[in-house]
């Protein structure tokens, strides 16, 4: 868990990404829920970043 209750950065939200999923490792989840977790986080993430722009099937 964070250390601190931020505001984070988008590269410390990254780093903490990365901390969550060797938690998950950690406690012996299947691979592809780890999968679902962390991509899922990733794209809020980068969301944020205004680097990820959700698109539907028409686009």
């Amino acid at each position: 868990m964070p250390k601190s209750q931020g505001p984070w950065t988008v590269q410390e939200l990254h780093d903490l990404l990365g901390e969550f999923e060797q938690e998950l490792r950690s406690a012996n989840l299947k691979e592809s829920s780890i999968r679902t977790y962390v991509d899922r986080s990733r794209f809020f993430v980068r969301w944020l970043d205004d680097d990820f722009h959700p698109r539907g099937p028409n686009a």
